[in-house]
């Protein structure tokens, strides 16, 4: 009986962390199509004037937007600001083995090993979500400065990309790394807004998408560019001071709620770490069985309200 408990506890826990990410993902892409679709929109608009003065000129090579090619997790590690390769995935592995041996060592049995290691792949998620949201709340705040200084350079005669090649070399990091990147790509032979939206993809960030399109169609058609970089640093500053008062206000709520949902099941392990006789009774007893069946259903319910909760603030 309390193998097949523990067995549907981790399968429910998984599948939780399944739903989260798919629906994480699925909004993203969606955003991604959205943006490549305004794309796609410029272009063809460009396309016309330009072949009707061009006659019969050879159409220019199709360049490619792909990412280059890595590990299925680097484009995770590089949002998260974390080096890429081996070595996060087999620390985060380890520990969670480490911890999941000694719970099991401790409580006499090995199927501790699946719930220990699904809490672990929460907390890491967790942790790197984290990480991944300060890193784009630090580019966010680093491109209006960039910004500014693009149209300041950009009004004083600059083609536009001096203009971003010199102000790219003022900018501290985190933001300093991807124009770095965005200008070894334009050395490679990329025009400037698809090096940016190629150096922009692994961060998932909707403001680059539209300075790269903004990038796009300056370069390719024309017209004062800089009034509408000088509109868009304007928005994000409003922007981000009115996501900033908003964080301020929901932080209670939203730090009770991670508290509330991980609090129960950090300090069942922690208590069946250092006290495993208290827990015998849970693995042995048939009325133990049931009220471990019926905390974690409410764990999971409870959880999943307690989200819903801190998303509709």
């Amino acid at each position: 009986m309390v193998t097949v408990l523990l067995l549907c506890s981790a399968a429910l826990v998984l599948v939780a962390l399944a739903v989260g990410l798919w629906s994480g993902a699925s909004a993203r892409e969606q955003r991604r199509l959205s943006t490549q679709h305004a794309e796609q929109r410029l272009s063809r608009t460009d396309s016309a004037p330009r072949l009707a003065g061009l006659g019969d000129a050879p159409a220019p090579m199709p360049v490619s937007n792909a990412v280059p090619a890595g590990l299925p997790w680097d484009a995770l590690m590089r949002r998260a600001a974390l080096p890429t390769g081996w070595r996060v995935p087999l620390l985060i592995l380890a520990g969670a083995a480490l911890l999941a041996w000694i719970t099991a060592a401790r409580l006499g049995t090995a199927w501790a090993v699946p719930i220990v290691l699904a809490l672990g792949a929460l907390a890491s998620g967790f942790w790197i979500s984290r990480r991944i949201s300060r890193l784009q709340s630090k580019l966010l705040r680093q491109l209006p400065d960039f910004l500014d200084n693009l149209v300041r350079l950009a009004a004083l005669g600059n083609s536009l990309q001096m203009a971003f090649q010199t102000s790219a070399a003022q900018v501290p990091m985190p933001l300093r790394g991807l124009l770095d990147t965005t200008l070894s790509y334009t050395r490679s032979g990329l025009d400037l807004d698809r090096a940016l939206a190629q150096a922009a993809q692994p961060y998932r960030l909707e403001a680059l998408n539209v300075l790269s399109v903004v990038l796009g169609v300056s370069v390719r058609i024309g017209g004062r560019a800089d009034q509408i970089l000088q509109r868009m640093a304007d928005f994000m500053r409003d922007l981000d001071q009115a996501q900033q008062e908003l964080m301020a206000t929901t932080s209670e709520t939203r730090m009770s709620a991670w508290v509330l949902g991980l609090l129960p099941p950090i300090s069942a392990v922690l208590m069946a770490i250092t006290s495993p006789d208290f827990f015998q009774p849970i693995i042995h007893e048939p009325l133990g069985h049931t009220l471990l069946l019926w905390a974690l259903g409410l764990e999971l319910i409870g959880g999943f309200l307690l989200y819903r909760l801190a998303k509709s603030i």
